[in-house]
This record gives structure tokens, C-alpha cells and sequence, in this order.
């Protein structure tokens, strides 16, 4: 795929337009190049890629977020890598969970055993979690639908698991996927997050697992870091893009997309996607459909979902190991990494990269919520990170996802069709389960199997 500008299009030589080069523009157009069809690309930033990119801060490479990919070995993401580049990007996964409750340390138990053993909180508490850790290890998807309409807190409360602990922690957990507190976030989806599969498994697996426990966890880093996995899909797809090429409009006529225009020029085309956020759509679909209007305003109202990133840039290895930790209390929940531990290439020889990751504080300054992560426990309970920085960069961008609460599931969501034929959505707000990019992927696959059927 190569740079051209506006008055180079000509959309005569393309099979798709494709209006947004965020993960879910730029996997669908990945996907089509295998297809062989040719894409051409309308990113209104300077570059492509969206959240899903990496750079350079005084010789440390970061990630625009804490990019630690779930289901690296059977998650749609990697399986929709593993079918279009080749040879397929890898992948190192991490050791393991740490929750930290203060004194105490500890991780999600897989097994009954582990449960009984669980430090972070008294028998009492452990015999309750024990209770619906079975109940949840033994859930098929489909019983995890009907709790779709409520949140995980709701859930927990109708099965008398109360225990403050324990409820702490699941929070913790499924704050980061979700992008909003258990109290919010859909039962149906913590369900999935804590029993991690976006696919049936029998009865006889499920009990296996509940009485022996798994040692594994399919959760990791790509080696070269998001600009190099970026890098390798723009090189592979058939195509051309446009930067600073904002869609104004997307055109449809009785029913069927026209085209777009970017800066006053109409590019006439049949089929569309949009990787724009639903919420911009109803600004750029001008339509004198009921139903058109009334679609792209139902979906215009998702909640989004902010993050923020410190990243620190160690002169000497201080964690060192491929642990995902967790800081549970003192609050706030922030999720801490040691990145270069997965891949050495993104710090200096003999340095560390630590990412330091937590969900937005409403009403709180960056500069308040950078206070906030560096004290709070930070220096008591993980020393040396912030004596031994000699990098710090902050990002305020990384969640943009839509939330995952009742109502707005991968259950509840639209796409990859629209009321206009032609014009399909693709991206994290619409259809596709999972949370980030394996939501980008599930969505992208969505629009490619519309595209076969409908043409």
C-alpha cells in the first residue's frame, strides 16, 4: 500500500472505499488484499493506525496504551494474523496475574484448591468464591446470555457473593476490558472475561478445569511492539491511502450508498466501510430515511471509555519478569507491566520499559491522576520505578473503545450492515465480542463475510 493524495483517486481503481484506518479499517482491508481486491484507505489523522501504533520516546519504543493482547493462541485476533500475513507475527505470553491488596498477593484461582488457599481473604470468603468460581467455570455461553441485560456487580449480588475482597479484585480485573466498574459493566461480558473464552467448551473440560486448575495464560506481547505488527499489515495490503482526509459525508441514494466526500470532493463508489466512531455518524449520514436516521442516532449514543498511561523508561531492570500486576488497594486499580521484559527491543540494553496503566478519573487534571498513579502505594509496594526513571511519557488516548455494559454487548451491538446497502461499519463500537483488538478483528471478519454474501 502506498501514499497518494486527493487529487491522485481516482475510485474507478478500487473495490472498496474504506473511510477510517483505525485496527478495524485496516484489518478488513488486510483481509480483502487476500480476497484480491484492492482497498483505498481515508484516515483523517497524519498517520495510520489509530490507537494501534507505537513510537519513539528518548530511545524507548512505547505503545499508544498497554497493548497485553488476550487470547494470543486462539483469539480472533491472532487468528485473523495467522490466516492473512505470513509468516505470522509472535508472540511471548506473561508468567501470570498478581493482585496486590495491600500486603497481600495473589491471583485470580483457577481450581477449587487454589480457592481454599487464596490469601487475600479470610475461609469465609474463600468457600463464597469457591461457590461462584464454580458456578462461572461451569457456565456455557448460552447461560451467560441471560445475564446480558444486568451488570456483573448486579450478578454477584443475586448469587450472595458479596465478599468485599473478592469483589475488589473481580473489579480490578474486568475494569480494564469493560472501561467502566462492575456495578456498570455487563454480567454477560465479566462472565466471559473471567472464564476467558469466546467459545463453547463441554461440561467435562469445564470440570476438569474447576477441580485441576491451568497453569496457562493466553495473554502476551508481540515481539517488535505495535509499529512493528502495523508495519507489516500496511505493507501487505493491496491499496492506496490518503492522510488528512477527513470523510465530511458518506452519500446514499434510495437506499444505496453513493460514495463520500473528503474537503468538497464527491469519490463515487458503491461499497463503503466505515471505521468512523458511531457517534460522528450521524453528523456525516445525511439521509431522508426514518429508518437510516434513526439508526445511526440509536448507535451515536454509546458510552466511551477513557484510559491513561505512564510510561517509565528504567536505567536499570527493576521488576525484570513477564508478570501482569495488579494494584488492587490502595486505590486506584492501575495495571503495571514490565514490557521490555517481553521484548528487549524497545529499551536499551541493560534498561527497563514500565508501563503503568489506569481507566480515566472524571473530574481529575492529567497531571492530578499522574499524581495519583505515582503515589497511593505506588513507591511502597514497587520500589525503585520511579527513583530508577529516567523517561517518563504519559498518554491520555489509549481507551477509546465503547464500554461493554448492559444493552451495548457484542449481543446488542450493529454491524457490519447499515440500513443503506453498500455502506458497512467496522471498529470496536460495533459487532465483534471481545474488547479492543480482538474486537477490531471479530468486526473486520463481520464486514468481509457481509461483503462475500452481499456480493
Amino acid at each position: 500500500m502506498q501514499e497518494i493524495n486527493l487529487d491522485q483517486v481516482e475510485p474507478s481503481n478500487y473495490d472498496v472505499i474504506i473511510a477510517g484506518a483505525g485496527a478495524g479499517g485496516l484489518l478488513t482491508a488486510l483481509a480483502l488484499t487476500a480476497e484480491g481486491k484492492r482497498a483505498l484507505i481515508l484516515e483523517k489523522a497524519e498517520r495510520l493506525g489509530g490507537v494501534w501504533h507505537s513510537y519513539w520516546v528518548n530511545g524507548y519504543r512505547v505503545d499508544q496504551g498497554l497493548h497485553v493482547i488476550t487470547r494470543v493462541t486462539r483469539g480472533a485476533f491472532v487468528r485473523f494474523l495467522k490466516t492473512y500475513l505470513s509468516p505470522p507475527p509472535k508472540f511471548v505470553l506473561h508468567d501470570g496475574w498478581q493482585f496486590r491488596v495491600y500486603d497481600k498477593v495473589g491471583t485470580i484461582p483457577s481450581s477449587i484448591g487454589e480457592t481454599l488457599r487464596w490469601p487475600l481473604t479470610g475461609m469465609k470468603g474463600r468457600l463464597g468464591l469457591a461457590r461462584i468460581g464454580a458456578k462461572i467455570k461451569t457456565m456455557n455461553l448460552e447461560e451467560m446470555k441471560r445475564y446480558k441485560d444486568i451488570s456483573f456487580l448486579e450478578f454477584m449480588q443475586s448469587n450472595n457473593a458479596t465478599n468485599q475482597v473478592m469483589l475488589d479484585v473481580m473489579q480490578s480485573a474486568i475494569y480494564m476490558a469493560a472501561g467502566v466498574p462492575i456495578s456498570e459493566a455487563s454480567a454477560y461480558e465479566s462472565l466471559r472475561t473471567l472464564k476467558d473464552t469466546d467459545r463453547e467448551s463441554s461440561k467435562i473440560n469445564s470440570l476438569k478445569r474447576l477441580f485441576f486448575g491451568s497453569g496457562e495464560y493466553d495473554e502476551g506481547y508481540v515481539i517488535g511492539g505495535m509499529e512493528g505488527l502495523i508495519k507489516r499489515v500496511i505493507s501487505t495490503i493491496n491499496g492506496d491511502y490518503v492522510l488528512n482526509a477527513p470523510v465530511d459525508q458518506i452519500h446514499e441514494q434510495e437506499g444505496h450508498v453513493t460514495g463520500c466526500s473528503v474537503a468538497g470532493k464527491m469519490l463515487a463508489h458503491n461499497r463503503v466501510v466505515s471505521n468512523i466512531p458511531l457517534s460522528f455518524m450521524p453528523d456525516i449520514i445525511t439521509s431522508k430515511n426514518d429508518t437510516v436516521v434513526d439508526f445511526f442516532k440509536r448507535w451515536s449514543n454509546m458510552k466511551p471509555t477513557h484510559g491513561i498511561t505512564l510510561w517509565l523508561g528504567l536505567r536499570k531492570i527493576v521488576i525484570g519478569d513477564r508478570k501482569n500486576r495488579v494494584l488492587v488497594h490502595p486505590n486506584p486499580n492501575r495495571w503495571i507491566v514490565s514490557i521490555s521484559s517481553f521484548d528487549p527491543s524497545c529499551a536499551p540494553e541493560g534498561k527497563e520499559l514500565v508501563g503503568i496503566a489506569m481507566m480515566t478519573i472524571p473530574g481529575k487534571t492529567k497531571d492530578e491522576m499522574i499524581e495519583i498513579m505515582k503515589g497511593n502505594g505506588l513507591e511502597e509496594y514497587y520500589p525503585g520505578l520511579l527513583e530508577h526513571a529516567e523517561m517518563e511519557h504519559v498518554q491520555m488516548s489509549y481507551a477509546t473503545r465503547a464500554a461493554l455494559i448492559p444493552g451495548q454487548t457484542d449481543l446488542d451491538r450493529p454491524g457490519p450492515r447499515t440500513p443503506i446497502m453498500g455502506l458497512y461499519i467496522v471498529g470496536t463500537d460495533t459487532a465483534g465480542s471481545g474488547v479492543g483488538l480482538q474486537q477490531a478483528a471479530q468486526s473486520a471478519d463481520g464486514v468481509i463475510r457481509a461483503l462475500r454474501v452481499d456480493h
